[in-house]
């Protein structure tokens, strides 16, 4: 196994960084101390013990204390909603800023170097290079924050040495005492046997070229945001909003299932998204209103590709309740929101006597013949399967044609209907292109504190107490109406949605899709922002671009590998319908911006 690179023989001769060097002269102390009582716990040899002061160790020390206490630039963080709680940090040395990121998960360290707004690799471990300062100090703030590397003994000594500092450090013993602890503890921790160590990927700290480059790309899109126990102020990594925890749908499961029962039908409607989605802050303040509150109607409004749907579902997943869809149109009246008339048909089959239906040793035997046989035109080399299926759609469509003709109908109950009898999360989707007045004041019935009306057949149909209604619609779509104010008046909360940013896109696409080309998506991202921004600008009608194109865009080119036809069909093609303004968007909106792209990629591939 490689050596920790922190520890070379070159390390312990560098300078003591004051006021160390002056305590050992003060307390006529050497760097190493074989007093058992200034060793760690963890230094596990049984006789000979030692522990020494290691120079870059405790300027990492030094540098956390003065960032802590206002008295140098730089920061730290920690990333404590995602479950690898990432460790983050930004230090001020000589050669730049460093920004560093330490994954606990698998050991290794993410960097990049900022000298003069030019982004480089953070520089190796070596004598003339980096003295692996800021690597330890990461570790030394990891070691006093609930991070998953706490360690008692070093975050008490810690806090003695902060003590010292702030107090001009006037009890000099107790200083080298601490010191000479946390440097023991520290080494002890990262040279231990693997089990018991400090995860550590000790091979990127040998490669001549650094540790792995932090890029703009991920620090853009908030990868790594820090949340929680923040020391300093960030310049350049984002901290989330204080009190934000992005956390996810099993995260969001934990604190919000409330365990309704559920009927063994319904629970194929209850969605399965990935747990590892990210739960925005406005689904969590309706969970919380769920949760706590008889709360139980919701509307979203926003545009097309926000993610009101996905949201609606989430809420679903989370609370472990079915969910169910209602789509309204301009024709939805008040019948239609309770109930469907389809034609009957259980009973038309039965009075068709026309179909001559094979048996299944015919249809396995020959099934062209027994095909033929139910009525159809002989086709040759067709499969028992395809001839099956075909029967199938024989049979139903001239029961269907004879239900019709014969007027022979039968109600079937809308999906509003179905979900206001169980617990449930129930969505009606774009309520605001109901082009009859009055439509939905039919649902104010359900929507009261009495919750019941009467269908057609008679019956009084009492929503359940648990079931969530959340109406989402996208105001901008032509032909929307005004909502009528009792309804509003109805809702509980009334959220509305704003356009994605450039960076909740990528974030959306790299979650949704997993692709994270650190060139390809930016470009991706801005060409339909700007596509977007012309179609608003020149209000023309009928073409839409947003979130739901660019991930389009994304699983094309994902599938195709060919970057201009996955955008013409994707992106271009929904947002202009004819041929001559899908040519002004590919020329003024794609192809420069393309040529651009490819210019800085092959610039790039020169200078490596």
């Amino acid at each position: 196994m490689p050596e920790v690179r922190f520890y070379d023989a070159w390390t312990m001769q560098l300078p003591l960084p004051q006021p160390f060097e002056e305590l050992l002269t003060k307390q006529k102390k050497k760097r190493i101390s074989c007093q058992e009582k200034d060793c760690s716990i963890h230094n596990k040899r049984s006789q000979g013990k030692s522990a020494k002061l290691h120079p870059p160790t405790l300027s990492a020390i030094l540098g956390l204390i003065a960032i802590q206490e206002g008295d140098a630039l730089g920061a730290c963080g920690m990333q404590k909603h995602d479950p690898v709680y990432y460790c983050m940090l930004e230090y001020e040395k000589p050669e730049g800023t460093i920004l560093l990121i330490y994954n606990r998960a698998n050991g290794r360290f993410l960097g990049q170097r900022i000298q003069a707004d030019t982004k480089q690799r953070l520089l190796a471990i070596g004598s003339g290079k980096s003295t692996g300062e800021e690597f330890l100090a990461l570790l030394v703030y990891a070691s006093t924050v609930p991070s998953g590397l706490y360690d008692g003994e070093f975050a008490e000594n810690f806090e003695l040495l902060k003590w010292q500092y702030e107090n001009g450090w006037k009890e000099p013993k107790e200083a080298l005492h601490a010191a000479y602890i946390c440097c023991d503890n520290l080494y002890r921790r990262l040279t231990a046997p693997p089990e018991e160590a400090i995860p550590l990927e000790r091979t990127q700290l040998c490669a001549e070229t650094g540790v792995d480059f932090l890029s703009n790309f991920k620090i853009g899109i908030g990868m790594y945001a820090p949340d929680d126990y923040i020391w300093g102020n960030f310049q350049y990594l984002t901290v989330s909003k204080p009190g934000k925890r992005n956390r996810t749908i099993a995260d969001m499961r934990k604190l919000y299932d409330c365990g309704w029962e559920v009927a063994a039908g319904s629970m194929d409607k209850i969605p399965t998204l990935p747990e590892t989605y990210q739960v925005s802050e406005d689904v969590e303040e309706i969970l919380q209103r769920i949760v706590d509150t008889p709360s139980r109607l919701f509307m979203l409004t926003g545009p097309a590709g926000v993610g009101k749907t996905t949201d609606v579902k989430i809420i679903a997943q989370v609370l472990g309740l079915p969910y169910y869809v209602f789509t309204c149109g301009p024709d939805t009246d008040e019948l239609s929101l309770l109930a469907s008339t389809v034609p009957n048909m259980r009973s038309a089959p039965e009075m068709d006597r026309t179909i001559t239906f094979p048996t299944l040793k015919e249809l396995v035997a020959d099934p062209a013949m027994a095909l033929a046989k139910a009525g159809e035109p002989l086709r040759e080399g067709i499969g028992a399967m395809e001839a099956y299926r075909l029967l199938w759609e024989t049979a139903y469509q001239k029961g269907y044609h004879k239900a019709k003709s014969e007027k022979d109908f039968v109600l079937k109950e809308s999906e509003i209907v179905k979900a206001c009898r169980e617990p449930c999360v129930l969505e009606i989707q774009e309520p605001a292109t109901i082009e009859k007045p009055g439509t939905l004041v039919r649902l104010n019935s359900l929507f009261d504190e009495g919750a019941c009306t009467d269908l057609m057949n008679g019956e009084t149909l009492i929503r359940h107490p648990n079931a969530v209604i959340i109406m989402t619609t996208n105001l901008t779509y032509a032909g929307c109406q005004e909502f009528n104010a009792s309804v509003v008046s109805r809702m509980s909360l009334v959220q509305h949605r704003e356009d994605l940013s450039a960076r909740a896109m990528m974030q959306r696409v790299v979650e949704r899709t997993g692709f994270s080309d650190e060139e390809i998506l930016p470009f991706m991202v801005s060409t339909v922002q700007k596509i977007r921004e012309y179609l608003e600008n020149e209000d023309l009608q009928g073409g839409i671009c947003g979130y739901r194109e660019l991930e389009s865009w994304v699983w094309s080119y994902m599938t195709t590998g060919d970057l201009l036809k996955s955008v013409k069909n994707t992106v271009i093609s929904k947002a202009a319908l004819l041929a001559e303004d899908r040519k002004i968007l590919m020329d003024t909106f794609v192809m420069p911006h393309f040529c651009a792209y490819e210019e800085e990629k092959n610039d790039g591939i020169q200078r490596k």
